[in-house]
């Protein structure tokens, strides 16, 4: 018999796995229903190549026809098929990173402990596909798919220290000025509500350590304006054996801004 604490703590977990559910399905609806021009997502859209070509990691996720053959296999099979609510048995093997992953400082796509992402990686795959599907829009830098919009993957910290913030946790402030300035620097003038600004630096979603959201989601709003008028670029680690292209096509790539740091001086 569960404790009243432990009833408790299993009925909040469940309501939020239903808001972000309801939450996705939101976003969704509405990304479809406006046909952005660029939308910017802040997880990892794909696992590492040696992931992707391997046979026992296909098996593991209960592929019976041999190693998956690039990103959009995989995107559709987790979408379809991947059993969330048990989990793989992750392992040092399963904690490798991406080329984008290692240019940037990101974490391992299925990362599993600590700063965890495989969920993130797996779960949002699903809404990934279903924007595939419409032929509204490309998933860059992955071959095929149809449509007006583009959909990149950013991540904030990589896009700050790109322009020359390295440490911005506890500055808030900070991430909102380089964004802007990252903007100007290429030209974009930016007309930003300073109600925006406020809840940039005021709102924290985190406990003892302050983790402000909304300053990320606004650095991750200007990475996509950056690229919307073609001032990103990808972010690709060298391989002494595979070719940027062919490490883009699979694994996907972190766009971050393509002006140099002292722009911003």
């Amino acid at each position: 018999m569960k404790t009243p604490c432990s009833a408790a703590d299993s009925a909040l977990g469940w309501l939020h796995q239903v808001a972000a559910e309801q939450a996705i399905k939101d976003l969704l609806d509405e990304l479809l229903a406006l046909s952005a021009r660029v939308v910017a997502f802040d997880f990892p859209f794909c696992v590492p190549h040696a992931l992707l070509r391997d046979a026992k990691f296909a098996a593991d996720v209960g592929i019976k026809d041999g190693a998956l053959t690039g990103w959009r296999s995989f995107n559709w099979f987790v979408a379809q098929h991947l059993p969330l609510t048990d989990p793989l048995d992750f392992s040092a093997r399963l904690w490798t990173k991406r080329a984008t992953d290692i240019a940037t400082g990101g974490q391992p796509p299925l990362k599993d402990k600590f700063q965890a992402t495989f969920q993130m990686t797996l779960l949002r795959n699903a809404l990934l596909s279903k924007l595939w599907e419409s032929y509204k829009y490309r998933v860059l830098p992955f071959p095929g798919g149809r449509g007006a919009g583009e959909i990149i993957e950013v991540y904030p910290g990589a896009t700050l220290r790109t322009i020359g913030l390295a440490s911005y946790k506890s500055r808030p402030e900070e991430p909102v000025r380089c964004g802007i300035a990252a903007c100007t620097a290429a030209g974009i003038k930016l007309d930003v509500d300073l109600r925006l600004v406020g809840l940039c630096c005021r709102y924290s979603s985190g406990g003892r350590t302050p983790d402000y959201g909304v300053a990320d989601a606004f650095v991750a709003l200007c990475t996509a304006i950056l690229h919307a008028e073609g001032a990103c670029r990808p972010a690709i680690a060298s391989d002494p054996i595979w070719q940027e292209r062919l490490l883009k096509e699979w694994e996907g790539a972190i766009w971050v801004p393509a002006i140099a740091t002292s722009a911003l001086a």
